[in-house]
């Protein structure tokens, strides 16, 4: 298992702004007045950012990650990365629905980074040893609520709901998800809140010239 706490990801602060002026009415019921006001509060999110992975290779299918099936039989990492327990006080305080649903947009995006940053990290290690990853399959996914979510999380390739629920439990067991303080209420949703899990499946790399 391989964990990294408080691991940098960019504030990417113009993108970003850029994204919240396209919701210009919904930025109006939340109460800001100026793009100064909309990036102060990006910033602000951006430092209360705690973020935290751990990730696993796994080879060929020794996790059998439900009691009935495997769900991959060939080889994967699987990762579990979080953006800290400072988030979900943050946003208790949010009264205004509008500010909430903008500081949500504002929280995917930067969990969009991290899980990049992470997938990132696989595919070179999957290089390393001759190997290709594929697409991303997510096991977890925080609630979007009305928050406009990054194409990454909005059209990710998600495990059928049943499997993702018994299967849930077994990798952040394996991933020893604790030593980035993540834990698994009775509700089902991941604390900390801003949280992702997804696999990366690996396939030998094809060799230059064959088809």
């Amino acid at each position: 298992m391989r964990k990294i706490k408080r691991f940098k990801i960019p504030s990417r602060q113009r993108e970003i702004l850029r994204k919240l002026l396209r919701e210009l009415p919904l930025l109006r019921r939340a109460g800001f007045a100026s793009e100064a006001e909309v990036t102060a509060f990006i910033l602000a999110i951006f430092k209360l950012l705690d973020p935290g992975v751990v990730y696993e290779f796994n080879q060929d299918a020794h996790w059998e990650l439900d009691a009935e099936s495997i769900i991959h039989k060939e080889m994967f990492s699987a990762c579990a990365v979080t953006l800290g327990g400072q988030i979900e006080p943050f946003l208790q305080t949010l009264t205004n629905e509008d500010r909430k649903t903008a500081a949500m947009i504002v929280l995917l995006e930067f969990l969009r980074s991290a899980v990049t940053f992470v997938a990132d990290l696989v595919k070179e290690q999957a290089q390393k040893e001759e190997f290709d990853t594929l697409d991303l399959q997510f096991v977890y996914l925080p609630p979007f609520g009305a928050a406009v979510a990054p194409k990454l999380l909005r059209e990710a390739v998600r495990l059928e709901n049943t499997l993702a629920l018994k299967a849930l439990p077994v990798i952040l067991d394996k991933l020893s998800a604790d030593k980035i303080d993540l834990s698994l209420p009775e509700s089902g949703l991941l604390s900390p809140r801003l949280t992702a899990v997804f696999l990366v499946p690996w396939q030998k790399a094809r060799k230059k010239g064959k088809k």
